[in-house]
This record gives structure tokens, C-alpha cells and sequence, in this order.
């Protein structure tokens, strides 16, 4: 008996030439990197200025980006990219979107209670099991980090609706 070898080309849905995925992503960074520096720009005492510095370095590498879906025309740029919609292809974009539920919990909840939340559910989303070591990570970084930007910066960490 012969068992036919499974072909992972054809998993997922065709979606696009892969050339358009870099051009695509490029656009939205640019797009994004636009919009946050225009909120930036309006901080008091220059406190926009690292977010415009980020804003153009985002918008520089995005260019490159773009720049070399167009450069590059080996076969690769001629496959058919396919949607894959595992758990493992679909980890990034869930990690983004929880980075940004935790940037307005901070504001909303609190700082330190957002932030254990955050390691937590995170941790456990990319895999990790070991809350013990979890654990310890966070006892050491969280007054870590409290003391960085409290003492040594004299920066008021936010403080929501909990600690």
C-alpha cells in the first residue's frame, strides 16, 4: 500500500500574489505611523518627540518594505499566497490585538493590574505553561519597573479604576 504524500501548497485559501502582502503591510504601517504621530504631535514639554522619531522610522522601514515587493521578482513573488487559519498562524494578530486591549486597560483599570493581566494571558497564549517561573518573572519585573519610572524617572505610572 501506498499512501499519497499530503501537498501543504494547497492548505488554506488563495488570497492574493504574494507580492501584494508586503505592499499591503507597508501601507497600513505608513498609515498607522501617520495617525500616531499626528496624536503625538500634540503632547505638552515635547513629550512627542521619541513617538515622532518612532513615526519616521516606521514610516523608513515600511518604504523598504514596499520597495522590495517591487525589486524582487523571483518566483517566490509569483506564488499564490494562502490564508492559513491555525491556531499558530493566527497567534500574531491575536497578540496585537491584546497588546492594544492592554494599552487602554491601562488607562482604565489601572497600570499594575492591566500589566499582570497582560503577562498572564499573553504567556499562556504563546505556549507558556509554567506559571511558577511566571510568576517569578513578575514578582521581579513589576517592582523593577515601578522604581524605574516612579524613582529614577519621576514618572506617575496610570492608575485606573484598581491599583
Amino acid at each position: 500500500m501506498e499512501s499519497n504524500p499530503v501537498d501543504n501548497s494547497s492548505v488554506g485559501l488563495p488570497l492574493f500574489k504574494a507580492a501584494w502582502g508586503p505592499r499591503i503591510t507597508g501601507g497600513i504601517c505608513i498609515a498607522l505611523a501617520l495617525y500616531f504621530g499626528n496624536l503625538a504631535k500634540d503632547f505638552p514639554a515635547g513629550g512627542g518627540i521619541f513617538p515622532l522619531f518612532a513615526m519616521g522610522g516606521t514610516i523608513v522601514l515600511a518604504i523598504l518594505l514596499i520597495a522590495a515587493s517591487f525589486i524582487k521578482t523571483n518566483a517566490s513573488g509569483q506564488k499564490i499566497l494562502r490564508l492559513d487559519v491555525s491556531y499558530n498562524s493566527l497567534k500574531p494578530p491575536i497578540l496585537i490585538f491584546l497588546s492594544i486591549l492592554y494599552i487602554i486597560a491601562i488607562t482604565e483599570i489601572g497600570y499594575f493590574t492591566s500589566s499582570i493581566c497582560f503577562l498572564y494571558i499573553t504567556t499562556y497564549a504563546v505556549g507558556i505553561r509554567n506559571f511558577k517561573m511566571v510568576t517569578l518573572t513578575g514578582v521581579i519585573l513589576f517592582p523593577t519597573m515601578y522604581g524605574f519610572f516612579v524613582y529614577l524617572l519621576h514618572a506617575t505610572l496610570p492608575a485606573g479604576i484598581l491599583f
